[in-house]
């Protein structure tokens, strides 16, 4: 690990390179960014089924910027826009794209994504990347550290960076993915790109005091066509019908953690690729 003015440096693996990731060495998603690099592998086999060289990618919720690395290593000609509200982190997102020289194909947004623009209370997390808005029923929010953060929408996103085509768009925020496809009604109705978004019933609750049924059937109604991300097995299909004995193993067997990806089309699951498997190029 080199340490840096205002952080530090480690190089990990991801999409099959090594890249230089930025972080505060005290930070505890930081100390093991090497295995949370790792667990980018489903996305990018997602991403290489749906993005060509020159698309379009939004990652709301950047983070440090892992998954941001992985689609630029698919975009070779094209854009990734990469949202992060918190100023510590945003600024650890900063130089992990400056570090891989990507300034000119990685655009950076210093915001909060949610339905509409303004500003927020924002949990900003003194020992780790991980963070999230504050709401109302946020369990134990007058515990826990606040920032003030501006808050944009993905329509607003798209109109500033003047976006001509977006092909897939990434969504972890804890609990407020909702919010962003609220806030994004335009831009899906024109591009409809492929959306992966964390569903965890346990943030969903925690930091936004909803209910995880009401939330899946929601996105049901959204998007046509909903599957479940399952490692190096082929997505599993979301459906109505089975709403019910997906959430019973959503929360017994899996632990509150799925990625879905929301799309209105299949094309996407001929071309994929289990993780590590062959390129689809």
């Amino acid at each position: 690990m080199a340490e840096q003015a205002g952080g530090a440096e480690r190089r990990v693996t991801i999409a099959g390179r090594r890249w230089r990731v930025a972080g505060d060495p005290a930070d505890s998603y930081f100390q093991f960014v090497s295995q949370h690099a790792r667990s980018v592998a489903p996305l990018h086999s997602v991403a290489a089924a749906v993005l060509p060289p020159d698309g379009v990618a939004v990652d709301v919720g950047a983070n440090i910027g892992l998954t941001a690395l992985a689609l630029a290593a698919l975009l070779p000609q094209g854009r990734v826009v990469a949202v992060e509200p918190s100023p510590r982190t945003l600024a650890a997102l900063r130089r992990t794209i400056a570090a891989n020289g990507l300034e000119a194909r990685v655009a950076v947004e210093g915001a909060a994504v949610g339905a509409a623009p303004g500003e927020a209370e924002f949990h900003d997390s003194e020992h780790s990347a991980g963070s999230h808005l504050l709401a109302a029923g946020t369990m134990r929010a007058e515990q826990l550290g606040r920032v003030v953060v501006p808050v944009t929408t993905l329509d607003r996103i798209a109109e500033a960076q003047g976006l001509q085509r977006l092909d897939l768009l990434k969504i972890d925020v804890e609990g407020f993915e909702t919010e962003v496809l609220d806030g994004a009604a335009a831009t899906l109705a024109r591009y409809r790109p492929v959306c992966i978004a964390e569903f965890n019933a346990w943030t969903i609750m925690c930091n936004r005091n909803q209910n995880p049924r009401e939330v899946l059937e929601d996105w049901l109604r959204r998007f046509p066509v909903v599957h479940a991300l399952r490692g190096a097995a082929p997505p599993e299909r979301v459906r109505r019908d089975d709403l019910l004995g997906f959430l019973h193993d959503h929360l017994v067997e899996r632990r509150c953690a799925d990625d879905l990806v929301l799309g209105f089309d299949d094309a996407w699951v001929a071309r994929w690729q289990p993780p590590g498997g062959r390129s689809v190029r």
